[in-house]
């Protein structure tokens, strides 16, 4: 089957599965509730099989949200005329106005503005070399052997995709290694170990903070709106001890599983940044500083950590240390999923669809709560697995919190977290397609170790979400 055939079947699939749940659901649910099920459906569907784009679902998400959901600037209100003259109509819905403005607003919410600045900041992290004198500087201790090295891979490229993309941490790491394994065997075990040790390194490290990964920012995004006041510190705190506890745990895996003796006495020659730093180099450099410092303590000085991301880019445009063109390089398409991920959370509360799933009520349940973890933490990595961590967060985040447990909000995070940890396949994060790219990973090593690597990050998240997510909320 051509390409085209086959997305023409996801969409019409897609399309049927959301009209018959809309159908199924009306005489259960509020009318607007129902049709929030039919746009869930719709945004599971093209997110899933990439039938479309997956910044053009986002679109079509909102456009929806608009359409059926609002009575001002959308047609809720001549629908449900429509039905009720029709002798169709059988649930009511919210009693109350739904402004359009209202699926539009999550655009402007400070996590996607903090994003955005953070997209700027690694760009000019890149353009000016800060990022590749650190990580040489930074990596030179590990060069004695190869454990020590695949130790610091993972360490030094988790801080990184804390601050900065995943997919630039990686790409700047393994441009660091093809000096140290030009003269390697190829594919041998210790080149797969370094060079998974970056992927799974970079993977791990975007939860350590709320920029780290799109899908953290959708929950961080999500939690404050529903009321949590999760601050950047709070999130650092909780995660950062969680990204360590991964990072040792991927190096033994990785030891374990593709450690061998060559190369044991190997001792490696780090390159030396390619010139020194400039004088924007610095002016990068300290900007960072200021702005990580200033992050973390929002919860005391009370300046929206959005705000203070575009100040820093704001005082680094003004010094030319970035430019139109460095604008010009932002994913935009991140963004906008982010938005329909964050949009899709405000549909489901005001059609009332939140209300009927917190009404199924699991808490009076032994298990229930560690249940949902559980299911939770399998259905992000599965589904994060096969399609993008971004839109499977964008359909869970909303979901966890909608749901009538007594640690919903722990929830939301596994979620956001969980979504991080798919790496047994090339498709699955930019990381683990960058190391595939390099010609020496198969894929039945990615597969082999990253599932079970998958599996290991899981069950410690669960740990987690019984110490540390309660310490936070």
């Amino acid at each position: 089957m051509s390409t085209s055939p086959r997305r023409g079947v996801a969409i019409s699939v897609t399309i049927a599965a959301a009209c018959a749940a809309y159908w199924i659901a009306r005489p259960m649910v509020p009318e607007l509730a129902a049709r929030a099920v039919s746009i869930l459906i719709i945004g599971a569907g093209f997110w899933a099989t990439e039938a479309l784009p997956l910044f053009a679902t986002a679109f079509v998400v909102v456009g929806l949200e608009i359409v059926l959901l609002a009575s001002v600037g959308g047609l809720a209100d001549q629908l449900t005329n429509l039905l009720t003259t029709l002798g169709l109509a059988v649930g009511e819905g919210r009693g109350e106005d739904i402004d359009a403005a209202r699926f539009l607003a999550p655009f402007a919410q400070d996590i996607v503005f903090l994003f955005l600045a953070g997209f700027l900041l690694s760009a000019a992290m890149s353009k000016h070399g800060v990022d590749r004198a650190l990580a040489a500087r930074l990596l030179r201790p590990f060069a004695a052997s190869p454990r020590r090295l695949v130790f610091g891979l993972l360490g030094l490229s988790a801080f990184f995709s804390m601050w900065m993309s995943n997919t630039a941490t990686a790409a700047m790491m393994l441009s660091l290694l093809k000096p140290l394994l030009a003269d390697r065997p190829h594919a041998d075990r210790l080149s797969q170990r370094v060079i998974l040790a970056v992927a799974f390194g970079a993977n791990i490290g975007g939860l350590g903070t709320p920029i780290g990964t799109p899908p953290n920012a959708i929950a961080f995004g999500a939690l404050n709106a529903a009321g949590y006041q999760l601050t950047f510190l709070t999130w650092v705190l909780a995660a950062t001890p969680l990204v360590a506890v991964l990072v040792v745990a991927s190096g033994l895996l990785l030891d374990r599983l593709l450690g061998s003796e060559d190369g044991a006495d190997i001792a490696f020659g780090i390159p030396e940044a390619t010139q020194p730093l400039s004088r924007q180099g610095y002016i990068t450099l300290a900007v960072l500083a200021v702005t990580m410092g200033l992050w973390v303590t929002s919860g005391l000085h009370g300046v929206r950590p959005g705000a203070i991301g575009l100040l820093a880019v704001a005082v680094l445009s003004a010094r030319g240390t970035l430019d139109r063109r460095d604008v010009n390089t932002i994913d935009w398409s991140v963004l906008i999923l982010m938005w329909g991920g964050l949009s899709l959370s405000v549909a489901m509360d005001v059609s009332g669809l939140t209300g009927v799933l917190a009404s199924a009520d699991v808490s009076g349940l032994t298990a229930g709560p560690w249940l949902a973890a559980a299911v939770t933490v399998v259905v992000a990595v599965t589904l994060s697995t096969v399609m993008s961590n971004t839109a499977a967060a964008a359909l869970l985040i909303p979901m966890a919190l909608a749901l009538s447990l007594p640690s919903g909000e722990q929830v939301a995070m596994l979620a956001a977290l969980a979504c991080s940890l798919a790496m047994a396949l090339p498709v699955s994060t930019p990381p683990n397609a960058l190391a595939y790219a390099t010609g020496q990973i198969e894929l039945d090593t990615m597969r082999r170790v990253g599932g079970l690597l998958s599996a290991t990050c899981a069950a410690i998240l669960l740990v987690a979400y019984r110490f540390v997510l309660p310490l936070i909320f």
